[in-house]
């Protein structure tokens, strides 16, 4: 039988296995050797991973868990979750693993408990997934060990430098990006508050008097932008009760809590310096007294080479007093031809600095590539052209007066170097290294809006607020017609060769009383000096922006007094010509010809009035 069989198959023919069968024998060689690709990813990759089923059974885990937790693979098939966590720990696992189950995903701070009992911080992140309608958790967990030891360290250093800070007895302050932080108990009781969260939170500049917060600002700034290391400062500032106080300290720029944080240390001077200022005071005070009795002779007509007794003149004269008493800066303020530098003259020869330079300077009048040279000196080679050292108006200022006429036209770049000079920074000369310092006073002078300047970016704030001390305004020549006759009698004796002035008439004076002077006071010294030499007055009646469809007004000889010639009336004459010149020229629109004219428009109508042209 048996050897029938052997015949049998020794006489069947061969059959080879289907296509199909060899097909499935590859997938599952290939499943086969992905499978244990991601077994052997899974079970090296960095951190902890891990898979349970829905009764928090293990699955999976790598070789990372096993060794952090102590356990072996084999004995993780047969723990669950829980198994490795204690107490609130415990709690904080339950809660995620149902969160994981219920929504999906989840994210948990826990320490693990390993075999030896020993708990390790870990960042657990899982996700869960259902497979063949069953739920399974993947995760995964991060040591954190190395992060809470650094926490714990910073934390110890903050107790142990706040400690430090509170026991000083010198006022600490921490701020960011100008707002306090951190304030010491010796800070706190010279402010008058008792508790630091009244603080916290607010702006430095609450505390700092409003004459001197743009200062603290720029200080700040400096500071954050890394241009300084360390500043110091002297400052009034407010307590909580309202009260001042003076301060002194030192700013400087540290890191704290990851953050870039502007230390302050500070101490209470407010007596010594109310000493300083009572000194100061009184010394003002006599030199005060001083000028006022030396300026109060001829009724005060006239101050330096200023002159005019009009309430408006007066009150000019007052404020001249009080900054030539003092050395803060001054802005003076008026129209074209109102006498501005003669202001700031008065001003200089007035103070104490009047033994020094007065250095004026037209800011308009120099071009932009030789600001710097100018202002702050070059050395020799330090561009083509400069053959040797030369000084700047900052040096020959030294101990003097600095005049800034038109000082609007500075450019931004040049505002900034002089406000750091302006601050004792100090400057440098162009081509040198060398940090120099000026004791200077500037008095500014402008015909320009500065605070609209300053609104549209053409004035640097912490500029205008350095110079923007004291303001005084000049008023026009028309505002103060009163002194029209003292400003002729004066002039007239300037201009008259012989010392001699030739007689104002009547009618000439009620020409020079009635014209609107656009061009000021230099105008009427201009209209003199040719009456002088002509023998005649002329009148340019609209500004010089309105172009040349305006001639020269001139009236008659006036030396001839038995031709009776009115002057009143060749002035009126010339006034209606001009009037219905520009009326014709601005098509009948009374406020455009008034501009430009160079008059206002209810000065427009009241002459009008005057000459029966209304």
């Amino acid at each position: 039988m048996s050897e029938k069989r052997a015949h049998e198959e020794e006489t069947a023919p061969s059959v080879s296995p289907s296509p199909r069968i060899a097909e499935l024998e590859k997938t599952v060689l290939d499943l086969e050797r992905r499978g244990r690709f991601f077994e052997m990813l899974i079970r090296s990759l960095p951190g902890i991973f891990y898979a349970f089923d829905q009764d928090q059974q293990f699955l999976n885990c790598n070789e990372n868990l096993e060794k952090v937790s102590g356990y072996s693979r084999d004995e993780f098939l047969h723990m669950t979750v829980n198994e490795l966590f204690v107490g609130p720990d415990l709690k904080r696992i339950r809660k995620a693993v149902r969160t994981a189950f219920s929504k999906g995903q989840v994210t948990v701070e826990a320490r693990l408990t390993n075999k030896e009992g020993e708990k390790i911080p870990y960042l657990f992140s899982a996700v869960s997934t259902r497979i063949e309608d069953a739920s399974y958790v993947l995760g995964m967990g991060i040591d954190l060990t190395e992060l809470k030891q650094t926490q714990d360290a910073l934390r110890e250093s903050e107790i142990f430098y706040r400690v430090l800070a509170e026991r000083m007895t010198v006022g600490a302050m921490l701020c960011q990006d100008s707002r306090i932080v951190f304030a010491n108990d010796a800070l706190l009781s010279m402010f008058g508050y008792r508790d630091a969260g009244e603080l916290f939170g607010r702006d430095i500049g609450d505390l700092v008097s409003r004459e001197f917060e743009m200062y603290f600002r720029e200080m700040f700034d400096v500071l954050e932008k890394r241009f300084s290391e360390q500043r110091s400062f002297e400052t009034r500032c407010r307590t909580k009760a309202g009260r001042e106080i003076w301060i002194q300290g030192r700013a400087s720029l540290i890191q704290w809590k990851g953050l870039p944080t502007v230390f302050m240390t500070a101490r209470d001077i407010t007596d010594a310096k109310q000493r300083e200022l009572s000194m100061l005071e009184e010394a003002e005070h006599l030199r005060r007294e001083n000028i006022s009795l030396r300026s109060s002779i001829k009724d005060r007509y006239r101050l330096g080479n200023l002159i005019g007794k009009s309430p408006a003149m007066q009150e000019v004269y007052e404020l001249i007093l009080n900054a030539a008493a003092t050395n803060a800066n001054v802005i003076v303020y008026g129209d074209s031809g109102t006498g501005k530098e003669l202001v700031a003259r008065a001003i200089h020869d007035m103070s104490s600095r009047s033994e020094k330079e007065f250095v004026p300077v037209n800011c308009a009048a120099i071009p932009e590539n030789l600001l710097e040279s100018e202002f702050f000196g070059h050395k020799k080679g330090a561009f083509t052209g400069a053959h040797a050292d030369k000084q700047g108006y900052l040096d020959l200022a030294d101990g003097g007066t600095l005049f800034l006429d038109e000082v609007g036209e500075l450019v931004l770049s040049l505002q900034a170097k002089m406000l750091r000079a302006i601050e004792g920074g100090g400057y440098s000369p162009v081509g040198s290294s060398v940090n120099k310092v000026s004791d200077f006073r500037i008095i500014a002078a402008t015909n320009r809006n500065l605070l609209e300047q300053v609104r549209k970016r053409g004035i640097r704030e912490d500029f205008f607020y350095r110079i923007h001390v004291i303001p005084i305004s000049v008023p026009p020549l028309r505002d103060r017609k009163e002194d029209i006759p003292l400003l002729v009698e004066h002039f007239l004796k300037h201009y008259s060769e012989n010392g001699d002035p030739p007689p104002v008439p009547g009618q000439v004076l009620e020409a020079l009383m009635s014209y609107d002077w656009p061009g000021n006071v230099r105008e009427l010294q201009n209209a003199i000096q040719r009456y002088i030499a002509v023998n005649r007055l002329e009148f340019i009646p609209s500004s010089p922006s309105a172009g040349n469809d305006f001639e020269v007004v001139k009236s008659p000889k006036l030396v001839e007094p038995e031709r009776d010639v009115r002057l009143t009336q060749n002035v009126e004459e010339a006034e209606r010509a001009s009037i219905r010149k520009a009326l014709e020229i601005c098509n009948g629109r009374k406020g455009v010809a008034a501009k430009a004219l160079g008059i206002s428009r209810k000065t427009l109508f009241r002459k009008m009035k005057r000459l029966g042209m209304s």
